[in-house]
């Protein structure tokens, strides 16, 4: 059996995610994953939005989470910590992505999972996401408590021009958070 492993990513070891990040954001944007780029994504823009991220991740103004198999990364969530005086308790949770050939297996939970685990242990107990109207993953949100909020639509354009809405969702974790006080 193979292992199955989930890390955040420390700042000091981002150079050694990069190309198998790069990897798992080309295979999501070509099977459609409607976070932020239209297929084909080239190699050489996958590790530019990768990159960007850097200075975020070395402040920790943003944390990153993957699932390996072996060696390989298989999916990956961000946590993006607010950084306003009158947010510092929310966080928003962005590009949950899952290699196409392990969806279906429980890794998008887990990563969904391991990311309000690391919120709350930040002090974070509102998150906030949003994601295209009609994606399969607004079923997933929902089932593990997620609201939703409402929808914008015309939000996204598609590979063949239509325009999509974005549905938004928050989920609180207030009385998780005061268990753990106590």
């Amino acid at each position: 059996m193979k292992s199955i492993k989930f890390i955040e990513v420390a700042p000091i070891e981002f150079e050694l995610h990069l190309h198998g990040l790069s990897e798992l954001l080309i295979a999501c944007v070509d099977q459609g994953a409607s976070i932020g780029f239209l297929p084909p994504l080239s190699q050489t823009d996958a590790n530019e939005y990768w990159t960007s991220l850097e200075s975020s991740l070395v402040n920790r103004t943003r944390r990153l989470m993957i699932v390996l198999i072996e060696e390989e990364i298989i999916g990956s969530i961000q946590l993006n910590l607010c950084q306003k005086e009158n947010g510092l308790h929310r966080a928003d949770l962005e590009k949950l992505i899952v290699l196409p050939s392990h969806r279906g297996a429980g890794v998008g939970k887990m990563l969904l999972k391991e990311a309000e685990s690391l919120a709350l242990s930040l002090g974070r107990h509102m998150l906030i996401l949003d994601t295209r109207k009609g994606d399969v993953a607004s079923n997933m949100y929902e089932k593990y408590g997620y609201i939703k909020v409402g929808e914008i639509p015309d939000f996204v354009v598609e590979t063949n021009g239509q325009w999509s809405a974005t549905v938004y969702y928050y989920k609180s974790l207030k009385e998780e958070l005061l268990k753990e006080a106590c």
